[in-house]
């Protein structure tokens, strides 16, 4: 139990209740897996909410395997969605709920510190300047690395909730916090100064959260052959970092938003990617026939360095987000406070970038997604993206 709460820190409680459901060997408890005479078989299913895509039977079915199979089996389910969004109809066995609450600002911080070496070995490993054995032993220092996470989590914390989401961008971040210390230009220990150098970086990384962009110049730096040594070293911590995470194709599957705030999510991405001229030809069933001129052959044949969708986001007005989310939803629903409010919680969640307060005349956004995650978000609601971006026509 004591490895198994070492490997899982912060979820003490959960394990516990977990270990007492299942019992023990001297432990015939009413749910344990040790009253039958067989082995106890164990089925764990991740990602349980792809189940309601599924034949309804399904679920009922593996909640009752034990049952129908006469066999020591206990299925196991774990989800990032309520209970509640798993009713379908009558019949269907309650399961036993083990809670999982998100993480506490001071449990992501013990929890992300204990990789601390972990991080200094990749900043060594990636740093080209030559760093000397006293200026290693600041680097080293725990307090150095606590002082970045408390910085990290202060701007981080808000937005984001997600552990391995947070742990890239720390790792991205942690390079540029530990640079001015390598050029020798602020010391270690100068809090003040380390704060003014991270605060705007990091403000600028919120709009890279989810898009797994890394902007370091240390990758590039590893092809040369007189560092075969960090290349090795490197390669083994980006291997460990990709078991860690999640792509973001299932990322962004797993990232519950309200119906209509995806949508509204969407409409971001297509008025961020497509050029507004275009919207009557995209989002129109009845715009016209369109002459094809010898100019708009040639702006067709551009090089994939040119596309919008490679070129970045472009800044949209709001009425024009709330033209394109009605032009392509297949519900009929009026403009509401509540559907106002989705989009604050879009850019409160960093994943559209602009003003919180929501004005027709004033207010700017542009959709920091990328293609991937959006994609993925437009599959669950049935949605192809594809059809109506500029690019792809």
């Amino acid at each position: 139990m004591e490895e198994l709460i070492s490997a899982i820190p912060c979820r003490e409680h959960q394990l516990q209740d977990l270990m007492a459901l299942l019992g023990e060997g001297d432990e015939p408890l009413p749910y344990s897996l040790f009253t039958f005479k067989y082995e106890p078989i164990v089925l764990v299913f991740d990602r349980a909410e792809r189940l309601r895509t599924m034949d309804h039977n399904i679920l009922m079915a593996l909640l009752r395997l034990r049952e129908f199979c006469n066999l020591n089996i206990c299925t196991i389910f774990v989800t990032n969605q309520v209970n509640e969004n798993f009713y379908f109809k009558m019949g269907v066995r309650e399961p036993i709920k083990i809670y999982f609450p998100n993480y506490t600002k001071d449990e992501l911080f013990k929890i992300i510190f204990l990789n601390q070496k972990s991080f200094v070995n990749y900043l060594f490993s990636s740093s080209e300047a030559c760093i000397d054995s006293r200026l290693k032993g600041d680097l080293e220092k725990p307090e150095l690395f606590a002082n970045f996470l408390n910085a990290f989590l202060s701007v981080f914390y808000r937005p984001c909730r997600d552990l391995i989401e947070l742990q890239h961008m720390a790792r991205v971040n942690f390079l540029k916090y530990c640079e001015p210390i390598i050029k020798n230009e602020i010391k270690s220990t100068d809090l003040t100064k380390l704060w003014r150098h991270i605060a705007p970086i990091l403000k600028t990384s919120l709009e890279l959260l989810y898009l797994r962009i890394n902007t370091s110049k240390s990758v590039q730096s590893l092809g040369k052959e007189n560092n075969a040594m960090a290349v090795e070293t490197t390669c083994s911590y980006e291997n460990t970092l990709k078991d860690e995470l999640l792509s973001t194709k299932t990322f962004a599957q797993s990232f519950e938003l309200p119906y209509y705030a995806k949508y509204l999510l969407i409409a971001a991405y297509l008025a961020s990617y497509n050029p507004p001229k275009e919207d009557k030809r995209l989002f129109m069933k009845n715009h016209g026939k369109q002459k094809k001129r010898q100019q708009q052959v040639r702006a067709k044949a551009k090089i994939t360095e040119k596309l919008n969708t490679q070129l970045g986001p472009k800044v949209f007005t709001l009425d024009r987000l709330l033209a394109i989310f009605y032009a392509i939803l297949e519900d009929k629903i009026g403009l509401t406070s509540n559907l106002l409010a989705q989009i604050a919680t879009l850019v409160e969640l960093k994943l559209i970038a602009g003003s919180k307060e929501v004005d027709l005349d004033v207010s700017k956004y542009k959709c920091i997604v990328g293609y991937d995650f959006i994609t993925a978000v437009a599959q669950t609601v049935g949605f192809n993206v594809r059809k109506y971006l500029y690019d792809f026509i």
